[in-house]
Parts: C-alpha cells; structure tokens; sequence
C-alpha cells in the first residue's frame, strides 16, 4: 500500500483543500461585497448600505471575516470527511457481524489506502466457505493456513451454538451433546492435520 494513501494523509488533504476552497469562497464573497456595497452606495437609506456599516462598526471586519472562514471551512470538512466517515462506519459494522454472527455481508468502501485493504481483507476471510463437519483436511494440502483457518472457525462456530443453546430444557441436552462431540471430532481433525504438516516439514 502506498504510503500517500493512509486515513491520516487523506484526512491532511482534506484539511488543506478545505482551507484553500474557504479563502477563495472567502475572497469571492469579499468582492460580491465590495461590488454590492458600490452599486447601492449612491442610494441614501438603503437596508443593505446600513447594515454594513452596522456590521464594520459593531463587530468589526476583520472578526467577521473569521467567523465566516470557520463556517465555511468547517461545512466544507464535514463535507468531504463524510466518505471517509461512511466507509469507517461499513468497516465497524462488518467487523461487528463477524465478531457477534461469525459472517457478515460484503463490505463496500469508496476510499482506497487502508479502509480498502481492511475491507478487501475481511471480504476475502467472507469468501472463505467453512467446509461441512467430517470434510478431511487432507484434502487442502495445498493451503495448509486456509485449511487452518476453516477448521478454527468450525470449531468457534460450534461452540457458539452450544453457548447459544437454551441449557434450561432438557431437550436440548441431546443437541448440545451433538454439538460438543462435533466440537471434538474436528478438533482431533486438526490435531492430525497439525501432526502432518509438522511430519512433512
């Protein structure tokens, strides 16, 4: 990943753009201003002659000039942080499904740098299919971490089912049984599997 495309570099882009975008709103309203100011200046009484000088002698221009910047900067930060925002959002509930359900739905990010490799990542762990209970490891010899993988999360699966059976009724006694022998037996599946791959290296 490039170095110019992390959250912290984004963020100081958007700052200076925003303050940029805000001096040249700020120099174009000045002008709108002085323009306005000249076309009705020659008017005796009128609302908007009066008012400027309400605003020069009461608060001041140079006052006004800054709380006027900091509102416009301000909206234009909100502005353009919001995609930014929106993908930390996506980010955080997807994490949230996978650590509460396991699974979650596709992750979708606009921003690239980090919050898209972190949300490619997590989409490629998604893509990931647990294998049914009783699938030997040895059939994906060729990706041992995967197979490691799928079978941790088998395992992490079935004892959130046990965890999550109603343990008050008797009549899932006999499925919470299922469940830890299931537990077991995939456990002892991957002991083999770590004992091969320890053979074979």
């Amino acid at each position: 990943m490039h170095r110019l495309q992390t959250v912290r570099i984004s963020y100081l882009y958007i700052f200076i753009g925003s303050a940029l975008l805000s001096a040249a709103f700020l120099f174009v309203i000045q002008r709108a201003i002085t323009l306005l100011y000249s076309h009705y200046s020659g008017q005796s009484g009128a609302f908007f002659v009066r008012l400027i000088h309400w605003i020069i002698n009461n608060i001041g221009k140079i006052p006004c000039a800054i709380v006027l910047f900091i509102l416009i900067f301000s909206g234009l930060f909100i502005l353009r942080s919001q995609k930014i925002a929106d993908d930390l959002h996506t980010v955080l509930v997807g994490t949230s499904e996978l650590a509460v359900k396991g699974t979650a739905q596709e992750i979708k990010v606009l921003s690239g740098g980090e919050l898209g490799q972190i949300a490619a990542n997590l989409n490629r762990i998604q893509r990931i299919e647990v294998p049914d209970r009783g699938v030997a490891p040895e059939t994906m010899e060729d990706s041992p971490t995967v197979a490691l993988l799928l079978r941790t999360r088998a395992i992490l699966r079935t004892l959130r089912e046990v965890e999550a059976a109603d343990h008050t009724d008797n009549g899932m006694e006999v499925q919470i049984q299922i469940l830890l022998e299931a537990a077991n037996a995939e456990a002892r599946s991957m002991e083999r599997f770590l004992e091969n791959l320890i053979i074979e290296s």
